[in-house]
């Protein structure tokens, strides 16, 4: 509401059975006396069954609201949700909210307060109510409390049948004015969690439909959507900005601005065979995004290059001798104004030098405390409790368990440990308030991922329905949780094993506004097609216990189903590079067989 009225956007909250609570001049201040708070449920006279609760009424509940008289007039009741729908877009208003009453929102049976167990039995109870009374054609009379809206019929006159057949005769016919886009959705999937354990399996995936005569009807959206984006939508749609929350970073309903996803024409980095630069490991080159261009920086035989890929070319850079890089592999990511590269020697030691450009670097200085026994990987970020732009390195410690360290203000925190356990390649990556770090499982090709929050308004200590405190959902700040996910389309639901994904190889991550993007080897010998996968969920729970009920964490968090890139074909030992910058990546790959280095790129159109 703030950013609504800040932009001068109209809103309304429409509440089904609200009982039109007057302003309270108790209000203005709070903490007030319970007996002033605005109702909390409707009937409260002791013998009718309550419809209206405020606890669905969310615009009732915050304090910018109930301190202004203005502000709290805009709760209106469904009976002015249809005087305004008979008078069109003059009185409709730019922004509505409609909550249907306990029955009609698939809480208990109509006229009763019974719950049912399983609750399939809500699903025609609400169609009906929702296809026929909301989207139909009523004469009031035939609806309780109809009459007392004041207008002949209900119904927003939308035959969803014609709809399908003949959209532009529907929308004409109905009473929905142009122009304007109407979210069906609910606030949560059903599932009844027989104590808390880490096999938490949901699933949290929910009805939403999105109907406007700007949609084809019948067409599907894909992208990893939740509730966030559904703010984002309505921010990008009136330009309000954000509340630098988790909206921020949120995606948002692309399609309804015909945004699509594509990937560009392959391209040779013209630096870059692996006999040119005498590339002998499999993770010799890296990317980061400087200054908002991709950097490309190899290294090999003890010399660096970097290059930047810019105006759709691959522009290279001289050659830097830069000794004490024996390893294998190489950390590379945007840290402020510069770029922070992270290698291992033969020992494990593990080395960083900083760059402002990419091609002229710092001495070269050792992280204390690290020792690395595997694959690692390094990211920057934004800290989103202090604003502070860091990052963290991650790799696999001798006995298999991953470590991990942070460096800010030109130091290496201590070394602490992220209490997974690997043998193989990981990839980390920010996206929104959280780093997400996705490793191959030891002794499979499965892949897993586990967060780490970096807000402190997703951390929380937790209470039961009782306000009794519930430290086993309790969620952190500045710590990784104590369990893991597989990575996968809803992975860990049903037919849970069918949609794991398999990786052979090695692993890129990167983010761009409201996405992040996988890309992995096929995890057999005779595929050597790389595939794709987007995870796109903002406000992730870290939890604190290894046995939460796993509400809001990766437990309930899925990725998209996974395309193959027929122009990106992978050896299992191949590097692969990639970095995201607003709305466009970056990918760079070793080309099976030949191990020539190529590159290619990928966003939304304008």
């Amino acid at each position: 509401m703030d950013l609504l009225e800040e932009k001068h956007v109209s809103w309304k909250a429409y509440m089904e059975g609200y009982p039109g609570s007057p302003w309270n001049n108790a209000w203005k201040s709070p903490p007030y006396p319970a007996s002033q708070a605005p109702a909390d449920q409707a009937p409260d006279n002791g013998t009718d069954l309550a419809r209206y609760f405020r606890k669905h009424n969310a615009f009732a509940s915050f304090h910018s609201t109930q301190k202004d008289p203005a502000r709290w007039g805009k709760i209106v009741d469904d009976g002015q949700f249809w005087r305004d729908v008979q008078g069109g877009a003059e009185t409709l208003p730019e922004y509505g909210w409609f909550t249907p009453d306990i029955w009609n929102d698939g809480h208990y049976l109509t006229n009763t307060h019974i719950d049912t167990d399983p609750r399939s039995e809500f699903v025609p109870q609400m169609a009906t109510w929702l296809e026929y009374v909301f989207f139909g054609n009523i004469k009031a009379d035939k609806i309780a409390g109809g009459q007392c809206s004041g207008v002949a019929k209900l119904g927003l006159n939308l035959d969803i049948d014609l709809l399908l057949s003949d959209p532009a005769k529907a929308w004409s016919k109905s009473r929905v004015p142009p122009g304007m886009l109407i979210l069906v959705t609910f606030d949560e999937a059903d599932f009844n969690a027989t104590g808390y354990d880490t096999n938490y399996d949901g699933p949290n995936q929910i009805y939403t439909v999105a109907l406007g005569d700007m949609i084809t009807p019948g067409s599907q959206c894909d992208l990893p959507l939740n509730h966030y984006s559904m703010m984002r939508t309505v921010e990008k749609n009136f330009s309000l900005g954000d509340l630098g929350k988790n909206d921020t970073a949120a995606n948002w309903l692309r399609p309804l601005w015909k945004q699509e996803f594509t990937w560009g024409e392959v391209h040779w980095t013209g630096l870059a065979s692996t006999n040119q630069l005498g590339l002998a490991g499999t993770n010799q080159f890296r990317l980061a995004s400087l200054d908002g261009i991709p950097i490309l920086v190899t290294v090999a035989g003890g010399w660096m290059q970097a290059a930047r890929i810019v105006d759709g070319a691959c522009v290279s850079g001289e050659r830097q001798q830069f000794h004490p890089v024996p390893a294998d592999s190489i950390g590379l990511a945007s840290v402020g104004s510069g770029v922070l590269l992270t290698w291992a020697d033969a020992a494990g030691a593990l080395y960083y030098a900083q760059s402002a450009d990419g091609a002229h670097w710092s001495e070269a200085a050792i992280v204390p405390g690290a020792q690395v026994g595997g694959a690692f990987t390094l990211s920057g970020y934004e800290n989103t409790a202090d604003g502070m732009v860091k990052a963290m390195a991650c790799w696999q410690g001798e006995n298999g368990f991953i470590q991990y360290a942070v460096f800010a203000d030109g130091a290496w925190q201590a070394v602490g440990e992220v209490g997974q356990l690997t043998d193989g390649p990981m990839v980390l990556c920010q996206f929104g308030p959280s780093l997400f770090l996705v490793y191959k499982e030891r002794n499979t090709r499965q892949m897993r991922m586990t967060s780490y929050n970096l807000a402190p308004f997703n951390a929380f200590d937790a209470q039961d329905f009782n306000g009794v405190a519930d430290p086993g959902n309790n969620t952190s700040l500045h710590q990784w949780a104590p369990v893991d996910f597989v990575v996968g389309n809803f992975a860990k639901k049903f037919a849970a094993l069918q949609n794991d994904y398999l990786a052979w190889g090695n692993l890129a991550m990167a983010a761009i506004n409201g996405e992040m993007h996988l890309v992995h080897r096929d995890a057999y010998s005779d595929t050597p097609s790389a595939k794709t996968t987007v995870f796109g969920l903002t406000g992730i729970m870290t939890h604190s216990a290894p046995y939460s009920n796993g509400y809001g964490s990766l437990g309930q968090a899925g990725w998209t189903a996974e395309k193959t890139m027929p122009a990106v074909e992978l050896d299992p030992q191949s590097g692969i590079a990639m970095t995201g910058s607003g709305d466009q990546l970056t990918l760079v790959w070793q080309a099976a067989g030949s191990g020539a280095m190529k590159w290619m790129q990928g966003g939304y159109g304008p």
